[in-house]
């Protein structure tokens, strides 16, 4: 078997998309890739804030194109970076096992690595909306400003002294950089309760054409049955949260010990106010419980 890959040409790209290749290995030792680079909206476009770009799917849509045009038989993404809907024709097949969830406070090294230490007017690097939302509902005395870049760019911003901390999934802060101490930053973990990550976030997802169903097969096999229980509730909370939805939400799944739980919260853009959910439901019914999640959310938010 020969599988083309599309994906972006940033290194995060490509090392997500070496995974997945050892995914699909484990289960088709003999299979063949080639790889097939393509630049998005979001790798162009570096001077505006994600929010502000006005364009859906910035990191996906060219991406999938290839598969519409048969350039490609899968498409690599951060699940995180996805739509609410993808385009017809194409399904989400693959689901590699989950790294941390996590979003993350990076600091230099003359900085203690906690929110609540960071001196007052210090400058927090970050260009989600949801991470600016939460984080200024419990720290409105710093200056976030939008940052830019991969990964790597933005940690080479706070080292140079451009900003006292920035803001990054952990997820693709460890696949990208193994060594932090190299650069003479640290990191520490912001709790789910206080910044809910983006739905999504740390599973790297792979589509194929649905049509394709030897190749669906081959990556519903190589999947993680964890991170896929997961994925499917953090999926239909997105879906049901709805594209109408204007209010910064985050909200993810977590299955243990034969339990499905659920943190989901929305905050207003300026941090006034905000609201955390935690429900519990069945990991046979994945999606009943993202839509459980995201209808409480709503109406508790709407009662306020």
């Amino acid at each position: 078997m020969r599988i083309r890959i599309a994906t972006r040409g940033s290194r995060l790209s490509l090392i997500q998309t070496g995974i997945v290749m050892n995914m699909i290995r484990r289960i088709e030792p003999s299979v063949q890739f080639e790889i097939k680079i393509t630049k998005t909206t979001g790798d162009v476009i570096q001077d505006k804030p994600l929010y502000a770009i006005g364009v859906k799917g910035i990191f996906e849509k060219e991406v999938n194109m290839a598969l519409l045009r048969n350039e490609a038989d899968i498409a690599v993404h951060s699940l995180k970076d996805l739509p609410s809907e993808i385009n017809p024709g194409l399904v989400i097949a693959g689901f590699s096992s989950r790294d941390s969830p996590y979003d993350v406070l990076v600091v230099r090294d003359e900085y203690v690595d906690d929110l609540m230490a960071l001196p007052s007017g210090a400058r927090i690097g970050t260009s989600s909306i949801r991470r600016r939302a939460f984080l200024f509902s419990v720290r409105s005395d710093v200056v976030y400003d939008v940052i830019r870049g991969n990964v790597d760019t933005r940690i080479s911003k706070l080292i140079k002294g451009e900003y006292d901390a920035v803001v990054l999934a952990e997820a693709g802060l460890v696949r990208l950089i193994k060594d932090l101490s190299d650069f003479h930053v640290r990191y520490t973990r912001i709790p789910l309760d206080v910044l809910p990550p983006a739905p999504g976030q740390g599973i790297i997802a792979v589509i194929a054409r649905e049509r394709d169903t030897d190749i669906v097969d081959v990556l519903r096999r190589a999947s993680d049955p964890k991170a896929r229980i997961e994925a499917l509730a953090e999926r239909a909370f997105l879906r049901a949260i709805g594209g109408g939805c204007h209010v910064p939400v985050g909200g993810i799944a977590m299955y243990s010990n034969g339990r499905l739980g659920f943190i989901a919260g929305i905050a207003d853009v300026n941090g006034n106010r905000r609201r955390i959910i935690k429900l519990v439901g069945s990991p046979d019914n994945p999606e009943e419980l993202g839509v459980n999640a995201a209808h409480e959310l709503l109406e508790q938010w709407n009662e306020t």
